[in-house]
């Protein structure tokens, strides 16, 4: 399933968590784990909310100085606790005050430990958080986390990280504590805290994991100048790279998914014919299924289940990425079943190659899965499950999911398994915050800065894997925050409705132009009404269409074989302070030609939430008869992604045209497609 925003923030290293039995035994942990470099037992009066050594995070509205309190009555030791009391329905949280963060050093452990207990039994949590800068907040990769299961009773908590391994000091240079009283949004709790503990000691031993920060890598092309208005040439004699079709892919759940469709948990096929023709009509490039060897039916049935849904809709079967294991990472298949699923494939003469070993395995990093607790866990897992792969399939490609936010289950994994994988998929799901950013830092900024991942993460694996092509194919992806009240994903229409369709289409027309990706399957096909915050298709309105749909419908109808470079200027967007470096185009622009060089297609995305901007492109090598264009928009930030009528959002766009020009205006949040026919 598709990260949470919050699961993404914790990024949790599964390191063991030692249970010290009374206080005593905490002072000699302390000491054993080397020198105190920050520490609080509350003791000291104060009437301030809250105290003085915390400062209260999230969202303005979260910060209630009445819920972070020094608590007399409710101590573990000494005089006094600290209260943290989380309302129903709020994401408010306490971290250590940032003016007193801690300074990491290279080779060093960092062990916190403290006491903790709970209003009522639940799940608390413990994280490390970590700042490239403080002044002002530049967000760097975060340590870890420790999910805390508490309860009425005071209990000890000890969790360690380690630089070099769980983070890199020249990245993350300032490190902050921080407390949520639970781990659900919705729940209603309060935690007690004492006796917070944070000691700094030597490693034992060197750790010889590259630092991405440190390897050089690609810039981000914007292929356009920064300049007062959009204006570019298009030259058709000169071709700049073959376009990366497979971005326009749409990710399936699995088999006998979520919904109900395309099959149910009896093996009948339940998708109803419109539906079928909808995606049909997407033109699918890629799709991926998982849970494939979990289904109650088998693997070989669902294998086959799989090859009639690939000819159902046209998605090639050498495009279709499968995995077999249980989709939450709660228990894992031995090698034989996945011998047993590729063998079938083989005998049968499907055309399935592309092998995906887990899905999100790192699940234990938000208190979930259960399969792999631990990074090497699921490196022995991987290296058996590959070597019985290969030794029935020749052509195989084989993948796995990775965190690039967590160093153990990206870089250490990247590492440790070099010369194993073929692809990785990162599922680079978006987490900005689309309550608090504005429009044009969310479709714009926080994408360019994806991007940026992206670069970093094909350095690192070049630098780790030498002369072996290793390439990134993502299986899922899309824009990711949960409701305003701590509901999932699923549950927030900005993350479907123009705000996350326009993201999506930037990060398209990027991920097609210049090839930072094999790629890309968007998350995800079937949704439900009441569900819309990946909807593309629900069987609970087969004759509506989500305004995601229609993204992909005219993306994939406007994208040639053949992309052709830019030489011009576009309006660009200036971020917010702590996101400076990932300035770029306002009007991100992808240009291709068919293969017969007869059309030239455009996509332009205009990011701005208020501006319009004028657009003049000159053809070269290309005399234009005529034109057509489309524009995908809705001025309702709040709109429901799933759209009553197709004309709500999409509308024929009118352009001008001469033998040598084009000339528009792109009214904003709009996403524009246009055919150029020669004469």
């Amino acid at each position: 399933m598709q990260m949470l925003l919050q699961h993404r923030l914790a990024a949790i290293v599964g390191l063991a968590t030692m249970m010290l039995g009374g206080m005593g035994q905490i002072r000699i942990a302390v000491a054993r784990e080397g020198t105190v470099i920050w520490a609080d037992d509350f003791e000291t009066p104060s009437t301030q909310s809250p105290p003085t050594n915390w400062a209260m995070w999230g969202a303005q509205r979260d910060k209630g100085p009445a819920n972070y309190t020094r608590d007399a009555t409710q101590h573990h030791e000494g005089q006094a606790c600290f209260r943290i009391h989380h309302p129903a329905k709020t994401q408010g949280y306490i971290v250590s005050a940032p003016g007193r963060a801690i300074r990491p050093q290279r080779g060093m452990i960092y062990t916190v430990s403290f006491w903790a207990r709970g209003e009522r039994a639940s799940k608390a949590l413990l994280q490390w958080i970590a700042y490239r800068s403080i002044d002002p907040f530049v967000d760097a990769p975060a340590p870890g986390s420790l999910p805390c299961t508490v309860d009425r009773e005071w209990r000890s908590y000890t969790y360690s990280v380690r630089e070099g391994l769980d983070f890199f000091a020249d990245e993350s240079q300032f490190l902050l504590l921080a407390f949520h009283a639970t781990s659900t949004a919705v729940e209603e709790q309060t935690l007690w805290i004492d006796d917070v503990r944070v000691t700094e000691r030597a490693a034992p031993d060197p750790v010889s994991l590259l630092n991405p920060m440190t390897i050089p890598h690609a810039a981000l092309e914007h292929r356009l100048r920064p300049g007062e208005r959009l204006e570019f040439t298009v030259n058709a004699a000169s071709r700049l790279r073959r376009a990366t079709a497979d971005v326009g892919g749409v990710s399936f759940h699995r088999v006998c998914g979520w919904t109900g469709q395309p099959y149910n948990r009896k093996g009948v096929y339940t998708l109803r014919p419109e539906l079928e023709e909808a995606i049909r009509e997407l033109r699918l490039p890629m799709t991926r299924f998982y849970g494939v060897g979990d289904e109650p039916f088998g693997v070989e049935a669902a294998i086959d289940k799989v090859a009639e849904m690939c000819g159902r809709v046209g998605v090639p079967q050498d495009h279709c990425v499968l995995e077999f294991e249980e989709q939450g990472a709660a228990r894992k298949l031995p090698p034989e079943t996945w011998t047993q699923g590729v063998s079938y494939s083989l005998r049968q003469g499907y055309r399935f190659h592309h092998w995906e070993i887990a899905n999100e395995p790192y699940s234990a990093l938000w208190g979930r899965g259960g399969a792999f607790p631990t990074a090497e866990t699921f490196i022995t897992h991987f290296k058996a499950v590959t070597d019985a792969i290969r030794q029935v399939d020749r052509q195989a490609q084989i993948g796995m999911d990775i965190d690039t936010e967590n160093v153990r289950w990206g870089n250490y994994v990247l590492q440790q398994l070099a010369g194993c994988y073929d692809f990785v998929a990162a599922h680079f799901y978006c987490g900005a915050n689309v309550h608090r950013l504005s429009f044009e830092d969310i479709v714009l900024s926080e994408n360019y800065r994806m991007l940026d991942r992206a670069l970093r993460l094909n350095a690192l694996l070049r630098a780790y894997n030498g002369d072996r092509p290793i390439y990134q194919y993502d299986t899922e992806w899309g824009m990711i925050c949960s409701t305003a009240d701590g509901k999932d994903a699923d549950y927030e229409d900005r993350n479907a409705n123009i705000i996350g369709t326009v993201h999506r289409a930037v990060r398209m027309i990027y991920y097609a132009r210049d090839g930072l990706v094999r790629g890309a399957g968007g998350w995800q096909m079937l949704s439900r009404r009441n569900a819309q915050g990946f909807g593309i298709l629900s069987q609970d309105a087969p004759d509506q269409r989500f305004l995601l749909y229609w993204l992909y419908y005219y993306f994939n109808r406007h994208m040639g074989p053949w992309v052709l470079p830019m030489d011009g200027t576009a309006p660009y967007h200036q971020p917010r302070q702590e996101a400076r470096e990932f300035a770029g185009p306002l009007t991100p622009v992808l240009a291709t030609l068919s293969e017969d060089g007869r059309q030239m297609y455009l996509a332009i995305v205009n990011g701005s939430w208020t501006k319009s901007v004028s657009c003049r492109v000159k053809l070269r090598n290309f005399r234009a008869a005529r034109a057509r264009g489309i524009v995908i928009s809705s001025d309702n930030l709040d709109g429901k992604p799933l759209l009553e009528r197709k004309e709500e959002a999409v509308f024929d766009f009118p352009v001008t045209t001469t033998p040598e020009e084009l000339t528009c205006t792109l009214g904003p949040h709009a996403i524009v497609f246009v055919t150029l026919s020669r004469s």
